[in-house]
C-alpha cells in the first residue's frame, strides 16, 4: 500500500512567480485534501535565467532533492518532467530503490528534448528506466513511444485535470464589476505567457476582421518574450481594435477573468495539453481553439467549442463572430453546457486517484 510520495518538480509557484508550475500545486493540494498520501514536495519556485542562476537553482534542487530521498521514507517518487527533474529522480531512484514515476508535460518533450542532442539522449536514457510514465496527452504519448523509444505498455495518459472548485460558472457582471470591466462591452479573452507559440499574434489580427463595434480584446499574461510582445504592439498600432494588456494573475483569480468574457480564444502553434482551454469550458465559457496537441482530445468543433487552424487569423475571426452573433445564442448555449459536462469528466479529483493507482502498480 502507498502512503508516501516524494514529489519533486523543476516549476512550482512562489511569492514571485505565483502562476509558475501552478498545475503541480493544484495536484500537490488535491491530493492533501481527497487522499490520506503523505507527500514530501521538493520544488523550484525560481523562473529565473542565465547561467549562474541556472546552476544556482538546480544545483540547490538536486541537493535537496537528494537530502529528501536519504532522509525520509516513502514508497514512490514522481518527478513533473522529463529533464531535468526526471534526472534528479533517478538519482533518488538509485539512491533508494524506490519506483520512479514520470510525468512528461509536453515542454519537456517538444521542446527542450528536441532542440538539444544531449537532453534528448539523457531525457531517453531517464525514460526508459522510469517504472512509469505519465503522458498528459495522447500525442505526447505517441511522441513518447517513436522518438524515444519508450515501452508503451508503461505509458498512461493522465492530464492534469481542472480544479472545478475553482473553475465554475460564476455571474458575468459580477465578476466584470470586481475586475473593473466595462458591463457594456462584449469581451474576448486570452490567458497565458504573451510568446510565439502560444499565437497572440494571430488573435490581434483576427480582431481586424470581427463585425462587432463593441468587443473589447483582453490579453492576461506575462510578456516573457519581449521581441515578440513588442510585435504584438506594433501589429495593434495597424489595426483598429480595442485591446487591454494585464499581467498574470493568481491561480485561483484566472477563473473570475473567463467567467467575465464572452468568449476565450486560445490560438497556441502547439499545446501539449492546453489546461488552459478545459479551465475555460469549466466556467462556461465559450471557447475557441487551434486544433493541435491536447486541446483535440476536448475541443470538438461545434459540439463542445470551436476549433481553428493554426495561423488562421480569419478563421478565429470567423468563430468570434459565430460566438458573438446573438441569433446563434441558442447553438452557443448548448455546446457551452457540453463543454461544462467535458471539464467535470478531467475533474483534477478524477485525475489524481488515477495517478494514485498508477503509484500501486509500481509500488
Amino acid at each position: 500500500m502507498v502512503k508516501r510520495v516524494l514529489m519533486i518538480s523543476n516549476m512550482y509557484p512562489g511569492e514571485e512567480n505565483r502562476s509558475f508550475g501552478s498545475f503541480i500545486k493544484v495536484h500537490v493540494d488535491t491530493f492533501r485534501r481527497y487522499t490520506d498520501l503523505e507527500q514530501f514536495v521538493v520544488v523550484n519556485t525560481d523562473q529565473r535565467k542565465g547561467l549562474p542562476r541556472l546552476i544556482y537553482k538546480y544545483g540547490s534542487f538536486l541537493l535537496r532533492s537528494i537530502w529528501c530521498s536519504l532522509r525520509r521514507k516513502f514508497d514512490v517518487i514522481h518527478a513533473h518532467y522529463v529533464f531535468p527533474t526526471g534526472f534528479i529522480g533517478l538519482i533518488c531512484h538509485w539512491l533508494t530503490g524506490r519506483p520512479l514515476v514520470i510525468t512528461a508535460h509536453g515542454s519537456d518533450v517538444y521542446n527542450l528534448a528536441s532542440k538539444n542532442k544531449r537532453v534528448f539522449r539523457v531525457s531517453r536514457f531517464v525514460l526508459r528506466r522510469a517504472s512509469a510514465v505519465i503522458a498528459v496527452s495522447r500525442d505526447i504519448r505517441d511522441e513518447l513511444v517513436d522518438e524515444f523509444g519508450v515501452d508503451e505498455e508503461k505509458i498512461h495518459i493522465i492530464n492534469m485535470g481542472v480544479d472545478t472548485s475553482i473553475f465554475r460558472p460564476m455571474d458575468k457582471e459580477e465578476c466584470r464589476r470586481r475586475l473593473g470591466l466595462p458591463v457594456d462591452k462584449r469581451i474576448v479573452l486570452f490567458v497565458g505567457n504573451i510568446i510565439p507559440r502560444k499565437g497572440v499574434l494571430y488573435l490581434i489580427e483576427s480582431l481586424e476582421h470581427v463585425k462587432f463595434d463593441d468587443v473589447q480584446c483582453i490579453i492576461l499574461g506575462a510578456p516573457v518574450d519581449r521581441e515578440y510582445f513588442d510585435t504584438v504592439k506594433n501589429r495593434l498600432n495597424e489595426i483598429d481594435a480595442d485591446v487591454r494588456f494585464f499581467d498574470a494573475v493568481p491561480y485561483s483569480e484566472v477563473a473570475v477573468w473567463m467567467n467575465a468574457a464572452d468568449v476565450f480564444v486560445l490560438p497556441s502553434n502547439e499545446e501539449a495539453f492546453g489546461l488552459v482551454a478545459l479551465e475555460a469550458l469549466a466556467c462556461g465559457t465559450p471557447t475557441i481553439a487551434t486544433a493541435v496537441g491536447g486541446l483535440k482530445e476536448f475541443i470538438r468543433d461545434s459540439e463542445t467549442g470551436y476549433s481553428v487552424p493554426i495561423g488562421d487569423a480569419l478563421a478565429i475571426a470567423d468563430k468570434i463572430n459565430h460566438v458573438l452573433d446573438p441569433e446563434n445564442r441558442a447553438e452557443v448555449e448548448s455546446i457551452r453546457e457540453k463543454g461544462l459536462q467535458v471539464a467535470d469528466s478531467f475533474s483534477t479529483v478524477k485525475q489524481v486517484k488515477r495517478i494514485l493507482r498508477v503509484y500501486r502498480d509500481v509500488a
